[in-house]
């Protein structure tokens, strides 16, 4: 007997020896494929974009796939040797076996294409059952009912494989404090978008990521654990010592135009007062990424640390108070400047866009400034571009060398909420252009290991103020400002790119040439442009004017997928030249 189970294991340890071992967490359904969806992608030695290239494949090739990591697939390439490409530049296909899955909203639109510019062929019910046949990028090409067309894949929940085992996704353990950027922040019972909802985190509340998985945070909730959406979270200033309340002696300066100070160190407190953009303040205390102001009178405040850039030197750069220096810049025609400080004053005075005022004194939001015949006259503050006397914000010098990975990055979708941005000759509205394709660019550069950040992720409105202030605020290696043009002249099209100061003008070259690689539309040069975003930004900032809307036929280019696709693409491009070795 005993001799006779010796033998058992010699032979299986034989069979092991001779059989390559299969990982079930990347294993693919037998005779899937892909097929390569632009002119060139690369094929890297491993799943990730530092890997080094192994050969490049064509649009329309395709590969049987061997295994599956996170974003990345394993490809046949011959019959000795695989490689790896990017989920996001190829269409998979599955062979003999199929993903199930089931619908999660109703009226869920399945379209002629995978995109929100393809028309709209059928509509489908909540809980309907349907099979996932291809993917591309983030849209589901699935068939149900005998119809087949695409679905944006988060409005799909997905079931088992009708033929083969896979395994979830794997949890990755992490251990840190981060906060959230957004007010009404979903904690959700599990990663994904068709999980029942736990609770909400208000902007700035703290919590402990336990872990992460694919776009989510792990959290630990009352007790308990929740999931919430990876790009909302950001990690908290480092804690000081080892308690949760310490002195943290220094001085702190307002990067945004007007911040709420309050009574505790939470967005739950109650307003105690409000502090302006360019006003020093002595930090008394810092709590959980709080800082607790000294104010006039003797008085105290906490207010958001990452409104507050921190100063060095032992006494505030600037008295708070009325400010009696600097200048305010109109930014809109037509502008009135009024008899007093209220919307409801006489107006004495109109400006135009462009026009400077030296402030004599300000009153709440209100600037009282001097006119060019010498009469006083006011303005409202958020309707206004304040600066020192000198008129330039000092730039941060920012090492560019060591690729992509690890370097910040702020992607500003231009417009927002109530501001459209200009309105396409076909009725196409800026604000949805600029928000698409950045999150395009979004996606391209977080895959590459970029740390990217977004000024606005949906349909909000926020003040220029804001997004220069969430430039400075994470000390960004760049700013992109993403935009779509408009003139009178239907026949203009073509992009542009746009500086102001000289230390942003390497950046803004580097992506035009990269567009100019890419776009088939005119080529209209790099330009010096005297947009708020790029003149009070101390990063390396470019504005980009993607293409005209006011051009019948660029509009029409514009608003499709492929062109959005190639002009992120295109920038990224210019990203990675720009920070190469």
């Amino acid at each position: 007997m005993i001799k006779k189970a010796f033998y058992s294991i010699i032979c299986l340890l034989l069979l092991l020896g001779s059989s390559p071992i299969w990982w079930p967490d990347k294993a693919a359904a037998e005779g899937s494929t892909v097929t390569i969806g632009t002119d060139t992608v690369n094929v890297r030695n491993g799943p990730g974009l530092s890997f080094p290239v192994s050969k490049q494949v064509h649009k329309g090739d395709e590969f049987k796939i061997v295994s599956q990591e996170n974003e990345w697939y394993e490809v046949q390439l011959s019959p000795s040797k695989t490689g790896w490409v990017a989920e996001w530049l190829v269409k998979s296909k599955a062979g003999q076996t199929a993903l199930s899955g089931s619908v999660t909203e109703n009226g869920l639109r399945v379209r002629d294409g995978a995109g929100t510019d393809y028309p709209v062929i059928d509509t489908l019910s909540k809980g309907q059952e349907v099979e996932i046949v291809e993917t591309s990028g983030s849209w589901y090409k699935i068939s149900a009912g005998g119809q087949s067309g695409w679905v944006h894949r988060d409005y799909i929940a997905s079931g088992s494989s009708t033929g083969t085992d896979s395994e979830p996704d794997q949890v990755s353990t992490e251990e840190w404090t981060g906060v959230s950027t957004v007010d009404s922040l979903n904690i959700r019972s599990s990663a994904g978008l068709n999980t029942s909802i736990l609770g909400k985190l208000s902007k700035g509340s703290t919590v402990s990521v336990t872990g992460s998985m694919s776009g989510w945070y792990r959290i630990q909730y009352q007790g308990s654990e929740g999931w919430v959406s990876s790009q909302y979270i950001e990690k908290s200033m480092p804690a000081p010592a080892s308690s949760e309340n310490s002195s943290h002696p220094g001085y702190g300066k307002v990067s945004i135009y007007s911040l709420n100070v309050r009574d505790k160190a939470s967005l739950d407190g109650k307003v105690v007062g409000s502090v302006e953009q360019g006003e020093s303040y002595e930090i008394l205390e810092e709590k959980n990424n709080w800082y607790k102001l000294s104010l006039k009178g003797g008085k105290t405040g906490w207010a958001a640390g990452w409104y507050i850039e921190k100063t060095a030197g032992q006494q505030a750069e600037k008295k708070a108070g009325n400010d009696t220096s600097g200048q305010v810049q109109i930014l809109y025609n037509g502008t009135n400047l009024r008899s007093e400080a209220s919307t409801g004053a006489p107006v004495v005075a109109r400006a135009s866009s462009g026009e400077s005022f030296a402030i004599q004194e300000k009153q709440g939001d209100w600037y009282k400034v001097a006119m060019n015949d010498g009469q006083s006259a006011y303005l409202a503050g958020w309707i206004v571009s304040v600066s020192d006397t000198s008129g330039n914000p000092e730039p941060v010098n920012k090492p560019k060398t060591g690729g992509l990975k690890g370097k910040t990055i702020v992607i500003d979708p231009g417009h927002g909420g109530h501001d459209s941005g200009t309105i396409g000759y076909r009725g196409t509205l800026e604000k949805e252009l600029t928000l698409s394709t950045s999150q395009l660019l979004f996606d391209l550069l977080r895959n590459a290991g970029a740390d990217v950040k977004l000024t606005r992720s949906d349909d909000t409105y926020y003040s220029l103020n804001t997004r220069v202030a969430l430039a400075h605020y994470h000390d960004s290696d760049a700013f992109i400002s993403i935009h779509y043009d408009s003139i009178n002249d239907s026949s203009i099209k073509g992009y542009t790119s746009y500086y102001y100061h000289q230390y942003q003008k390497e950046l803004s070259q580097t992506i035009l040439d990269s567009l100019s690689e890419q776009l088939s539309s005119k080529n209209r040069g790099v330009k010096k442009g005297d947009y708020y975003v790029i003149r009070e930004n101390k990063q390396p900032a470019v504005l980009l004017e993607l293409g005209y809307l006011s051009n019948p036929s660029e509009e029409a280019s514009v608003t499709t997928h492929s062109f959005q696709d190639m002009a992120a693409r295109s920038i990224y491009n210019g990203l990675t030249d720009y920070f190469a070795d």
